[in-house]
């Protein structure tokens, strides 16, 4: 079945995706810079990196050059296909799915995952966060990284903020408006495309999760992750969680969350979230 985002997409969204984001390669220097600020390294080893949501590849290629084999996968062909055109002479591979399938999608042995850009909030329902996390996790080998942006939706927008313009070009006008549910907010794409005969008017809707980082952090450290917390730009929240181990299903249950203030390297300032075993074991030392 498909999900009402991969329909949007498909149907509306995709042909015009990347054009949001300005040009590709400065994109792709930006999240590279970022991926690097919040302690992905370059590899000469080429350890195994999996995009999670990776679109027309704007992280894909940052890991790329940053020495990481790439699986990359999306439930929209056309930014695959877009992906593969970008990725030429890189170790990319790009395949189409459901992210939620990870688990039978990615092979063992992972050094990093990543899933950013907002993909997080196209998921149908909260709880498909645990799929999604516990499937990286057994992927991941100990002391892997997944890293995660997201755009903090848990506080409601008033009035005319809610409408927000995506771009505009001689040929293209993109603009949206919110309307917030309880769990969800409701996000109405509206297109003018200029045609030959005149401009076309274009809508469609679909809805995001309204995904507060503390819900996020809780989940990440269900599925066995000790979390950080770093300093993203343009109002999305940046996480990162590295594995540190199976839990048990007692130890998911009862799990709860901790912080700390540190530094990360760069002198970026995060919050750090440690494992319910790790609290344990700091709680029994003397």
């Amino acid at each position: 079945m498909r999900s009402a985002a991969r329909e949007h997409y498909d149907t509306l969204l995709a042909e015009h995706y990347s054009r949001m984001f300005g040009d590709f390669e400065a994109k792709v220097a930006e999240q590279r810079a970022l991926l690097e600020r919040w302690g992905v390294t370059a590899q000469s080893s080429g350890g195994l990196a999996v995009d999670l949501g990776c679109g027309s590849g704007f992280q894909s290629v940052a890991l790329a050059r940053l020495g990481y084999r790439v699986l990359a996968i999306d439930f929209s062909r056309r930014l695959l296909d877009e992906l593969a055109g970008r990725a030429r002479g890189l170790a990319v591979e790009a395949i189409e799915g459901d992210i939620r399938d990870v688990v039978r999608l990615a092979p063992a042995g992972v050094a990093l995952a990543v899933c950013m850009g907002d993909t997080l909030a196209h998921l149908e329902r909260e709880a498909d966060l645990d799929r999604v996390f516990e499937g990286v996790a057994g992927r991941l080998v100990a002391g892997g990284r997944l890293v995660l942006s997201f755009r903090d939706l848990s506080v409601e927008l008033r009035d005319l903020d809610r409408v927000i313009s995506l771009g505009a070009w001689d040929d293209l006008v993109m603009t949206c408006f919110l309307e917030y549910e309880a769990s969800t907010v409701k996000v109405h794409d509206l297109l003018w495309v200029r045609q030959p005969d005149g401009w076309r008017f274009r809508k469609g809707m679909y809805r995001k999760l309204r995904l507060a980082p503390a819900q996020v952090v809780a989940r990440l450290i269900a599925a066995g992750f000790a979390v950080e917390r770093h300093d993203a730009p343009g109002g999305m929240v940046a996480l990162v969680g590295v594995r540190v181990g199976p839990r048990s299903a007692r130890q998911r249950r009862h799990g709860r969350i901790s912080s700390g203030r540190g530094k990360a390297s760069g002198g970026a300032k995060t919050a750090r979230y440690p494992s319910a075993g790790a609290r344990r074991r700091k709680s029994t030392s003397r």
